[in-house]
């Protein structure tokens, strides 16, 4: 009998690479698919995209900070455009945290590695994302 090759066997999952200068984080990357289920009921890609979203929404609203984004549905790049606080390194931190855990629960989806971010390439858009600092 033939041996299936399994979908995951082709899929590298997703890979999160953030950069540090010393001890703070300067930003971080995100590419690929977990492939644990179908796009669109996905856990592990649903649990990766709510803690990015949320720490770039939470570094403008709650700490102030411009960011610089890229967004390509092959990656999400987010780097800091100012000093980093203590606000900014706290919420990061707690966005590595987070993605490390679902990695530990989830092993062989994602993996969260530090780096020099993924290469960007001339395909890739930079734009800044407007997200809104007031509550609606």
């Amino acid at each position: 009998m033939k041996k299936s090759r399994s979908p995951r066997s082709t899929n590298p999952g997703i890979i999160v690479r953030y950069e540090r200068k010393g001890r703070a984080i300067l930003g971080f990357d995100v590419a690929g698919h977990a492939g644990f289920a179908a796009a669109g009921r996905d856990i592990v890609c649903a649990g990766v995209s709510a803690l990015v979203l949320s720490t770039a929404y939470g570094l403008r609203r709650h700490c102030g900070f411009r960011t610089k984004v890229t967004d390509t549905p092959a990656c999400y790049a987010l780097r800091l455009a100012g000093v980093p606080n203590a606000c900014s390194q706290a919420l990061l931190a707690t966005m590595l945290a987070g993605l490390k855990a679902i990695a530990r629960s989830y092993p062989g989806y994602i993996k969260v590695r530090p780096g020099e971010g993924m290469p960007q390439g001339s395909a890739v858009r930079t734009r800044n994302r407007n997200i809104p600092t007031s509550s609606t």
